[in-house]
């Protein structure tokens, strides 16, 4: 029976299998009831194996002629286990056609043993040999006598679209077709309204799957939002743009239960409700997939978030659904008064017969539920412990306890990364950003810092004074205070959107505060991650989505008992069990007040300690650089700077190289462009430089004060400008304009920015606009070749038109051109001219304007010269 035939795929696997009898498999919609009845939904996950004698097809030897209307080419970005799938479009191909391609040398899988080696080489390799797919045809491949769990005819409550409203959805409540090849994936994503879904593999080799127990999706989601801001701000369910590829060792890495399960021909795979799922093909194969639903999936439907950025995304009204399923709640949910939580672990109601029967056609003693030991409360004991994690700054404000500070010989061996600057001491206010008021000179923010330079006495006095008053404004956290510009910026934009301003504190019993914290988890990631296929000498224990952090997306602030610097439980990786009232940050614990960061010259915020030379760090400056690297990332310490270059040492600190000498330490630069301004992460932050999350594997995106504050131009503004022989010269604005420009990314991993309409082959932009965001398009470059492209963005810039003293006139953005009032970068001081030297130029030349190339596919050439970032910058950020 299937009672008995139930069992799980591996030990402590939390998939089933089940085993239908004849009998049992004639009814589809009865035996999912049954299977939650089991607990099978509470995977995400389950594999059903029909009846030994059932086929749903005759013959596959027939349908070599099929044709694959859109196959893709699957080319994937990404490293350390943190992936980007783009879906290229190739023309039509036959299953003769793909089978045989699938099955060459070039494209079929290697040899393996089992299938944890096949599963090892798909991450090692998953970049490279990009595979094709035949996804998403529309049809079946089932006999049409077939009555048994007939993809095209389930006749579940989802069919109630297509019966009473007769809109037929394709891939929803209509089959689809997969033809798959060794590679070819299938990305990290729930179904369209969180259906249940059904996959029938008809032949050929099997097919690897993970889900994640729809109780973790949220803590699926939040991790994709952090490896992932810039996605995750475009567009809240980003995910199902089914672009997204995180490896099993990142969710081990950060504590995401999963579970894997491989399925072979002649079985069905079913996902439930919010299971996110991905996976791979073993070689090539041929599937079939649908969506169905149950009246617990309702629930499920009325809270789905959907994609907002794409047209083609599925929406289906729950209206329907709750009038004839839910009618006691109906008006309820069309006030938006239908609140109801859902529960994971609660099956379907149709369910209801077999908790009594325990199988499906036979009655019996009802079946008791286990307690769930995860929702349990807290005990007396661990509230008591909590309520000591209070923060100790509003405690301390009444008063100061003195400290004599004995000062030690410094030995130079601390890492010279950033610079703390201090605040007033009488006004809040005051301590907030100076957001370039005085534009390049400004230097009004470092003034109220002068105590807390590290060329000065250390001054703990002013430190507790700096730390306590900037712990009592937003955002709260030394740590966050790195994104602290960018958020006030955020703020002014959703000034008029009352949904989307800053969250207040929540305030916890014993004056406790908790907030959310600015810094995403994937900016304390590491980037060099071991390759997915190199074998783990010991595993690891796992850690947290993102340590200490709670459901609702807060983190507890506390507060250091001696120097009174106060940050997130989660941010400098605390564990809030082990906090008291005299907890003390680990410089303050190692009694190293005399000792700085070797990333800044200033010596407040929160410090960690370098696993090279056991020298301080700022915890902020290890953020903001990229090739710095958390070795414990629960602990948020050590950390390894051993991966950072020497160039990057030998940049200048804006502020810094104006009041010193001699500088050290290391710096972030602006990140427009090839822009070489340079700044210490402390002292950007203290000036109000403008910083933010960037998208995975980078960190921080930096505005300098020239981009920020970039004024535009008028007819007549005397300007400098680059003239066509390379030197620059004084020139005058004589017109106006304004231009569309494209961005794409190139398929072999460039871009550009400064795409004409009619550069997009196979499209009238001129007519039809531009296309979607996202969708794979054709672009004929210069070189008169086509090349494929993912379309980005449609930008319109503000063009100049200058006019040289010798007549020659250039078309050009506002980036290229400086007003006399701004401070010139060295290469351009260096190549600055006179403009009556130019009287003389063209003598000795061809008369003929040199004609140069249309546009560039790489970064501005006029920082060629200068370091920026490392290769990955270049490689996969363009």
């Amino acid at each position: 029976m299937a009672t008995d035939t139930a069992s799980q795929q591996t030990p402590g696997s939390r998939i089933m299998t089940f085993h239908p009898t004849k009998e049992e498999f004639k009814d589809f919609s009865r035996y999912i009831a049954y299977m939650e009845s089991q607990g099978a939904h509470l995977a995400g996950m389950a594999k059903v194996i029909p009846p030994k004698d059932w086929k749903p097809r005759h013959t596959y030897d027939d349908i070599d002629d099929l044709v694959i209307p859109a196959p893709i080419q699957q080319v994937v970005t990404g490293q350390s286990g943190l992936f980007t799938q783009y879906n290229i479009q190739k023309k039509p191909m036959t299953v003769r056609e793909f089978r045989k391609t699938a099955n060459t040398d070039k494209f079929c899988n290697p040899r393996y043993v089992d299938f944890e080696e096949l599963e090892r080489k798909f991450w090692k390799n998953l970049t490279f040999n990009p595979p094709l797919y035949g996804a998403d045809i529309n049809g079946t491949l089932y006999d049409p006598d077939v009555t048994e769990w007939n993809i095209g005819h389930l006749n579940t409550i989802l069919d109630t679209v297509e019966r009473e409203s007769g809109i037929k959805i394709k891939g929803v409540n209509t089959p689809y077709l997969y033809f798959g090849m060794w590679k070819s994936t299938f990305a990290w994503h729930t179904e369209d309204m969180d259906l249940y879904s059904i996959n029938y593999l008809h032949f050929g080799e099997p097919k690897s799957w993970y889900v994640v127990p729809p109780e973790h999706g949220k803590r699926l989601e939040r991790l994709a939002k952090g490896f992932f801001p810039g996605s995750a701000q475009s567009c809240e369910a980003f995910l199902r743009h089914k672009m997204t590829l995180i490896s099993p060792s990142i969710l081990k890495k950060y504590g995401i239960p999963f579970e894997k399960i491989t399925q072979e021909a002649g079985q069905f795979i079913v996902t439930f409700p919010f299971g996110y799922h991905a996976g791979f093909n073993h070689g090539f194969n041929c599937a079939e997939s649908t969506n169905f639903a149950t009246q617990r999936w309702i629930d499920y439907g009325k809270i789905a978030t959907l994609c907002s950025c794409r047209k083609d995304m599925v929406k289906i009204s729950m209206e329907i659904f709750v009038r004839k399923f839910q009618p006691d709640r109906y008006k309820a949910w069309k006030a938006g008064k239908d609140n109801t939580p859902i529960d994971h672990s609660k099956p379907t109601p149709e369910a209801a017969d077999f908790l009594k029967t325990g199988e499906p056609g036979k009655e019996g003693p009802s079946r008791s539920d286990a307690p769930d030991q995860e929702n349990t409360p807290c005990t007396t004991t661990q509230e008591e412990k909590r309520s000591m994690l209070y923060c100790s700054v509003v405690l301390s404000l009444a008063g100061d306890t003195s400290y004599t500070l004995s000062v030690q010989n410094i030995k130079n061996t601390f890492l010279l990364l950033c610079s703390t600057p201090f605040c007033p001491e009488n006004s809040l206010n005051s301590l907030g950003h100076v957001l370039y008021k005085d534009g390049l000179e400004g230097e009004s923010w470092a003034k109220p810092l002068v105590h807390l330079w590290q060329n000065r006495p250390p001054n703990l006095k002013k430190e507790k004074e700096y730390n306590r008053c900037m712990g009592l404004q937003a955002p709260y956290c030394s740590v966050c205070s790195l994104f602290q510009a960018f958020q006030q910026v955020r703020e002014e934009w959703t000034a008029e959107c009352a949904d989307e301003g800053t969250d207040p504190p929540v305030v916890l019993p014993g004056g406790r505060l908790r907030t959310k914290p600015l810094i995403p988890e994937m900016c304390f990631t590491t980037t060099t991650e071991p390759e997915e296929g190199a074998e783990e000498k010991e595993p690891a224990p796992p850690a947290p989505t993102t340590p200490h952090l709670e459901p609702d997306g807060t983190s507890l602030l506390i507060s250091c008992s001696h120097c009174s610097v106060r940050v997130h439980t989660s941010c400098y990786g605390v564990d809030p069990e082990s906090v008291t009232k005299d907890w003390k940050c680990a410089r303050c614990k190692a009694n190293s007040m005399t000792e700085v960061s070797v990333y800044n010259l200033l010596m407040v915020w929160c410090l960690c300690i370098d696993m090279l030379c056991c020298r301080w760090v700022h915890v902020l400056c290890a953020v903001a650089v990229l090739e710095a690297r958390f070795v414990n990332i629960t602990e948020r310490s050590p950390v390894d700077l051993s991966g950072i270059p020497l160039q990057r040492f030998k940049l200048k600190c804006y502020y810094c190289k104006k009041r010193m000498k001699k500088t050290s330490g290391c710096c972030v630069q602006c990140s427009h462009g090839r822009c070489p301004t340079a700044y210490h992460p402390t002292c950007a932050q203290a000036a109000g430089i403008l910083m933010q999350p960037d998208e995975w594997p980078f960190v921080v995106y930096v505005t300098c004060c020239r981009h920020k504050a970039m004024h535009e131009l008028t007819v007549g503004r005397r300007v400098i400008c680059k003239h066509k022989n390379g030197r620059y010269y004084q020139c005058d604005v004589v017109q106006l304009s304004k231009e569309t420009f494209y961005e794409v990314n190139f398929d072999d991993g460039s871009f550009s920015d400064n795409l004409f309409p009619e550069d997009i082959v196979g499209r009238d932009c001129a007519q039809i606009g531009p296309p979607p965001q996202g969708e794979m398009v054709q672009v004929r470059w210069t070189d008169g070749l086509v090349y494929g492209a993912k379309f980005v963005a449609a930008h319109i810039i503000q063009m100049y038109q200058v006019e040289f003293e010798d007549g020659s006139q250039l078309t050009t953005k506002r980036d290229d051109v400086y007003t006399l009032d701004e401070e010139l970068p060295k290469r351009v001081k260096s190549r600055l001219s006179k403009a009556s030297d130019m009287r003389f130029d063209g003598i000795f030349e061809d008369k003929e304007a040199i004609q140069q190339s249309k546009r560039q596919r790489v970064i501005n050439s006029r920082y060629r010269g200068d370091y920026v970032e490392p290769v990955i910058y270049r490689a996969i950020m363009e």
